[in-house]
């Protein structure tokens, strides 16, 4: 109970920032879309999508492996920090000059090109960072890097929103995006030092080899998967140009703010998941438990794409945006899919099975350069949205195997049937209710917190009573 006490703690408290940060992040590209337009806004996240998929290689599964390792054994912290900032310093500037030779020769023009050298950077700073981070997450101190993403996101929104409402162009943009990363990197390494530990250089070069080997199989999942969240947008770019980029990115610029609630969850899981032992029934239950809770903050999120798409552009993004509206109600249906399914990736890396997870990322991202390829030239944005939605669910289903074979029997009716349940009952609700739109959204509301605690009572009754100790509301007996 102490450990799933503290895997809830760390949770709540990335939870808490990156909640936050989104909301600042939402606001400066809300305001730079209206600013810029569709071209230059897709611009910015042609180059921010480019830079993504790049600089990702520099960082080729450290995270994971950081935060495993140093779970299961703090002093080797020293080490693990310095040699991962080195190796992610001397990887960037290659992959950063690919990007630039890609934006140039794809006849984006030089202010798009001077732009993606400015936010390429800004990824690769975060990059960096992130070796910082992954120690945090093994000690857990999750607040430290909420405190820091809030200082990040926060300041790059206001100087940005300030900038773009003065007249500043993409350019101007690129460079806020620059300054913040300068200020997430510059606060965490402080925080690190002052509060948790004072890490001792050690680099040593003979070290690298074996921690790129050990790294690479989680390297190239992590890869794959931010391929894959990229992709469209990238593809977009290539297929059917900058305005259709800023169209999609209209949509999944509001599905991706919801991703920091599966992130903080696997940051505070992937700790706990290291240490437990192999077949044991502490680590299903655990799984099962995690599964649960990620459906049941999820459902709700993607269920409000679906129904609110159309207030949604229209009050964020204007008039202009309309062609946006079908595109967010079908990634919406994606954002369940993609707490379930990095869920499963995140667990295979924790335990020591990275490799085994590395067919199924490469079969989805085969289907979705196919499907992409088909479906861009005829649908534009909405026909990468539709790509992005059949890649999600074939994931899934491809994914339930290998997490079987890694956990043990995962019982996913048991597990899923009460929130799937209580998300058709809020549906039915919001669709058939009438009256003013703000009680129809309410009588949602309410109907899914009512249809989940009953089916809960119901089909699962030790999960309640299991959530009830969590929480400090007694032992949890008498739950059914």
């Amino acid at each position: 109970m102490e450990g799933s006490r503290s895997v809830a703690r760390n949770a709540l408290a990335r939870t808490i920032g990156e909640t936050a940060s989104k909301v600042a992040s939402i606001a400066f590209f809300v305001v730079m879309a209206r600013a810029l337009g569709e071209t230059g806004f897709g611009e910015f996240m042609f180059a921010l999508s480019l830079a993504t998929v790049l600089v990702v290689a520099s960082g080729f599964g450290f995270d994971e492996l950081v935060t495993r390792e140093v779970a299961r054994d703090r002093e080797t912290a020293h080490a693990y920090l310095s040699d991962t900032v080195a190796l992610r310093a001397a990887t960037c500037a290659p992959l950063l000059a690919l990007g630039v030779a890609i934006v140039a020769l794809g006849g984006h023009g030089t202010e798009a090109v001077v732009a993606f050298v400015l936010v390429g950077v800004g990824v690769a700073i975060e990059n960096v960072g992130h070796s910082w981070t992954s120690i945090l997450q093994a000690l857990g101190r999750q607040e430290i890097v909420a405190v820091a993403l809030v200082l990040q996101r926060f300041a790059t929104a206001l100087a940005g929103i300030g900038v773009l409402l003065l007249g500043g162009g993409l350019l101007a943009a690129a460079a806020v995006f620059l300054a913040g990363s300068l200020i997430g990197l510059a606060t965490v390494a402080v925080q690190l030092r002052r509060r948790v530990l004072r890490p001792r250089l050690d680099v040593d070069p003979s070290r690298w080899r074996p921690l790129v080997v050990a790294a690479f199989p989680i390297g190239v999942n992590t890869l794959i998967f931010t391929v894959l969240l990229k992709l469209d947008q990238t593809l977009l770019g290539v297929l059917s140009g900058a305005a259709e980029v800023g169209i999609y990115a209209a949509a999944m610029r509001l599905v991706e703010a919801t991703m920091f609630i599966p992130w903080a969850f696997h940051a505070a899981m992937i700790p706990w998941l290291a240490v437990q032992e192999p077949g044991s029934a502490a680590l299903r239950r655990g799984y099962e438990l995690a599964l649960k809770a990620l459906t049941v903050v999820l459902l709700p999120v993607g269920l409000a794409f679906v129904v609110l798409a159309d207030p949604l552009i229209d009050v964020l993004y204007g008039a202009a945006y309309d062609d946006a509206v079908l595109p967010l109600r079908l990634l919406g249906l994606t954002t369940v899919l993609y707490g379930l399914n990095s869920m499963a990736a995140v667990t295979m890396a924790a335990r020591d099975r990275p490799a085994r997870f590395t067919g199924v990322l490469v079969a989805i991202t085969v289907l979705n350069v196919v499907l992409n390829l088909v479906l861009i030239p005829l649908h534009g944005a909405t026909g990468a949205a539709i790509a992005a939605l059949a890649s999600g669910v074939a994931f899934a289903v491809l994914a339930v195997r290998q997490i079987r074979e890694t956990v043990g029997p995962v019982r996913l009716l048991r597990t899923l049937r009460g929130p799937i349940v209580a998300a058709a009952a809020s549906a039915t609700a919001v669709v058939t209710v009438p009256g003013p739109r703000v009680a129809v959204w309410a009588a949602g509301a309410v109907t899914f917190v009512a249809a989940l605690v009953t089916g809960e009572k119901a089909w699962a009754p030790e999960d309640v009573g299991a959530f009830l100790r969590l929480v400090g509301r007694g032992d949890g007996e008498g739950a059914a």
